[in-house]
């Protein structure tokens, strides 16, 4: 693994700690730049965009049988997290990851760069599970939700629902997030109509959730998830020693995000 992939993996958690809507069109890598053989789809939602996506597969040999699609924050796209999946994919994960609307080479979409995620994109990455379920039979599905992923993950979940959720900095409320956040830099974010059902689809969300939340997290803090993960007897936190995104890094060891990955398949019962 060449070590400047882990300088941009980096990179990306300063990029985080931002604030609103940062697409990104042009790809800084694609997963074959890290030797991951790969298929490039374009999924179609039904609202008739296109979702660009990548599809990651482990050697026969390692195949776990698991799917995880990447629903990433508001930044970006997703060759920013090709590293990450590296590694999941050489844990015997099959991973897919895809762009919203208006990111990397997905359909154009009008964005408001102040507005904090598009229920559109809920749409987006059930394009994608739909997609796996169907390619993918006798796998378990599920998603890894970074930050505002999580409410998509979680709108997602109504229509078309997943076997487990890993939610990575999860955001529990997106209306206790916009007030947090005008708190902090002192703007008025926008979120879209329905933002205050998200909490009470994710407090019925009946599936296995994972949550990795940091102690020195601002704004997605480790006491919301506290919270949050306690409604369920199958949900499990895991807390770690840094701020927003930052658990891959802080819970690695021989290899990046080693520790990160072994709770993933411990939590899943994988081996």
């Amino acid at each position: 693994m060449n070590r400047k992939y882990t300088l941009l993996a980096a990179l990306l958690i300063f990029v985080f700690q931002g604030y609103a809507m940062k697409p990104k069109s042009d790809y800084i890598v694609t997963p074959d730049s890290l030797g991951m053989k790969y298929v490039e789809l374009q999924l179609t939602t039904i609202d008739n965009y296109k979702i660009n996506t990548w599809v990651m597969r482990p050697d026969k040999k390692k195949d776990n049988k698991t799917v995880m699609i990447v629903a990433y924050g508001d930044a970006m796209n997703m060759s920013y997290w090709v590293e990450q999946c590296y590694y999941f994919v050489q844990a015997g994960f099959t991973v897919i990851t895809f762009d919203y609307r208006g990111f990397g080479h997905s359909s154009p979409f009008a964005l408001d760069t102040n507005q904090l995620y598009y229920n559109e994109f809920a749409m987006d990455l059930e394009s994608a599970v739909k997609y796996a379920k169907s390619e993918f039979k006798g796998y378990k599905v599920g998603v890894r939700a970074l930050s505002m992923g999580t409410v998509v993950a979680a709108f997602a979940y109504v229509e078309t629902p997943f076997d487990y959720l890993i939610g990575d900095s999860f955001v529990c409320d997106p209306i206790v997030m916009q007030e947090r956040l005008r708190k902090i830099t002192g703007r008025t974010f926008v979120v879209p109509n329905g933002a205050k059902e998200c909490k009470g689809f994710l407090d019925n969300i009946n599936i296995p959730i994972l949550v990795f939340s940091g102690t020195k997290d601002e704004n997605t803090p480790l006491n919301d998830c506290k919270i949050m993960v306690s409604r369920h007897a199958n949900r499990k936190l895991i807390a770690y020693d840094g701020g927003h995104l930052e658990g891959i890094f802080v819970l690695s060891g021989k290899t990046f995000g080693a520790k990160y990955i072994k709770d993933v398949k411990d939590f899943l019962k994988l081996k």
